[in-house]
C-alpha cells in the first residue's frame, strides 16, 4: 500500500505528513511518528510498513524540517510539542500512541506531559536527555557548518557515506535518511538553536507524565540516555517499562531492528 500525502494547518504551520494504514476501511488505533533532528516524516518508512496492517500511521514533519517549514526563529523542545498537539488536534485523532526517536522522542514526552487527555501511551527512543554536547558557540559553529557542508553534498555521496558508517542498516533506511538532509532548514543547526534545545530540562517535565511509557535506550557507550538516567526516568514516570538494546547506536531501531520493534508492537498492543 503506498503512502498518502497531505497539508494540514497547525499552528502557524502547514503540516506536511504521510500516513499509511487508514485507506482499507477498518478503524484501527492512531500512531503518530516523531522523527529526529534533521529527518523527516519518511524516515520511519521501515517502521510504518510494519505497523500499518494495525495502525493508522501519521508521519509528520516537524518546524523546520522535510516539506514543513516554518518559523525556526522559535524553535524549540517546548514549541515542537505545541505543534504536535495542534497537528493531533487538526486531524482529529482520538488518543494517539506517540512514537519518537531523539527530537522526537523529547517532543512526545512534552506532549504527554503538558495534554495527559490527549494521548494512550508514548515510546521514547533514546531522547536527549541530559545531552552531553558542549554549549561553547564555537563547538556548536563548527558542528553547523559541517552539518552544511554535508547537506550540500550531492545525495548518491551522502547514501554512500551512510552505507559506510552504518553496515547493519537495511537499504530501506538508506535513501530517506539521505533525502530528508536535503530538506531541512539549516537555520535550525545554528548555534542559537542548539543552545536554546540544550537547555531543555526532562526531569520536572517527566515527573508530569502519567501516561504509559516505554524508554528504549541504546549501548551505554553508543548512545544518549545512561543507564542511571534511564533508572531516573523510570521512577519519575510511574507507569514507565525500559528496555535497552545492546549493541544499538543512537539510532536504535536503524542498527537493532528486530530487537527494538519486537518489544514495541508487544507496548503498544498491550495500550
Amino acid at each position: 500500500m503506498e503512502f498518502s500525502q497531505n497539508y494540514v494547518q497547525a499552528n502557524d504551520l502547514q503540516v506536511f505528513y504521510h500516513q499509511a494504514g487508514g485507506g482499507d476501511g477498518r478503524t484501527k488505533p492512531p500512531l503518530v511518528l516523531l522523527h529526529g533532528y534533521t529527518d523527516n516524516g519518511l524516515c520511519w518508512v521501515r517502521v510504518a510498513r510494519d505497523l500499518q496492517d494495525e495502525y493508522d500511521v501519521y508521519m509528520p514533519d516537524a518546524r523546520g524540517h522535510g516539506r514543513t517549514q516554518g518559523d525556526v526563529q522559535i524553535f524549540s523542545y517546548e514549541q515542537l510539542a505545541a505543534d504536535v498537539v495542534a497537528f493531533i488536534q487538526a486531524l482529529g485523532l482520538e488518543r494517539p500512541f506517540l512514537f519518537g526517536h531523539s527530537m522526537g522522542a523529547q517532543t512526545a514526552l512534552i506532549v504527554a506531559a503538558l495534554a495527559p487527555d490527549l494521548v494512550r501511551a508514548i515510546v521514547l527512543e533514546d531522547p536527549p536527555f541530559d545531552h552531553a554536547a558542549s554549549h561553547d558557540p564555537q563547538v556548536l559553529q563548527t558542528i553547523a557548518d559541517e552539518a552544511r557542508l554535508f547537506q550540500e553534498r550531492p545525495l548518491a555521496e551522502k547514501m554512500s557515506a551512510i552505507r559506510e558508517n552504518n553496515p547493519g542498516w537495511h537499504e530501506a533506511e538508506i535513501g530517506p535518511w539521505a533525502e530528508s538532509t536535503e530538506e531541512y532548514n539549516p537555520e535550525i543547526q545554528s548555534p542559537s538553536v542548539r543552545q536554546r534545545m540544550h537547555q531543555f530540562v526532562w526531569r520536572p517535565t517527566a515527573a508530569q507524565v502519567t501516561c504509559p511509557v516505554l524508554l528504549i535506550t541504546a549501548d551505554p557507550t553508543k548512545g544518549i540516555v545512561t543507564p542511571a538516567v534511564a533508572a531516573e526516568a523510570a521512577r519519575l514516570m510511574p507507569r514507565c517499562e525500559t528496555l535497552q538494546v545492546p549493541q544499538a547506536g543512537h539510532c536504535i531501531h536503524r542498527d537493532a531492528y528486530e530487537e527494538t520493534m519486537q518489544p514495541v508492537f508487544a507496548f503498544m498492543a498491550s495500550h
